[in-house]
């Protein structure tokens, strides 16, 4: 039994790294500025991360069975998917095209990404495969966690423009004490 539950530990441990990483890689492809590019990377980055979650499952991967999954997936988003794409098609316009469009897809590219990794994740889990996958039955919780993911990826979003922003070697605390305390 112990053995089983560190097993189960590193499985999700190790899915959850995948999720994460390809949550940086979206909102990275979300900053493309060419219209259309991003989306097309965001898919890409999106299978790719399903064949390496399929992979530390052992599930056999179907790249085409999971680009129709990550389509109906995303089709429970519609509102939001328009807003993206709309976001998306902005870039073409000169000065604020690229400003607008360059605000919302990273954050909704990297959400969208961790939701379907994270709706995988649990499937893989609890046993099941591609093949067996019924997006209709997971959209409530498919639209659940991407709300969640929407905000974590904006923390994420945050963080990363804010150590961004931070000369190099400059903390935003200092563990250090002042010298009046030394």
């Amino acid at each position: 039994m112990q053995r089983e539950a560190s097993s189960l530990d590193l499985l999700e441990s190790r899915a959850l790294r995948i999720i994460n990483k390809h949550m940086w890689l979206a909102m990275g492809a979300g900053i493309l500025p060419l219209p259309l590019v991003d989306m097309a990377a965001l898919i890409a980055i999106q299978i790719r991360m399903l064949r390496q979650l399929s992979q530390n499952y052992q599930v056999p991967f179907h790249r085409d069975v999971g680009k129709k999954l990550i389509g109906s997936l995303l089709g429970a988003l519609i509102p939001t998917s328009l807003a993206t794409i709309v976001g998306s098609t902005l870039k073409l316009v000169p000065s604020l095209g690229p400003i607008i469009g360059g605000l919302s897809m990273p954050i909704f590219a990297g959400a969208t990404t961790r939701a379907i990794g994270k709706i995988f994740m649990q499937h893989f889990e609890s046993g099941g495969t591609f093949l067996d996958f019924e997006p209709a039955r997971v959209r409530a919780y498919f639209r659940q966690e991407f709300e969640q993911s929407q905000r974590h990826a904006q923390e994420m979003w945050e963080m990363g423009r804010n150590a961004s922003s931070q000369p190099a070697g400059a903390t935003t605390t200092s563990t250090r004490p002042s010298s009046a305390n030394r």
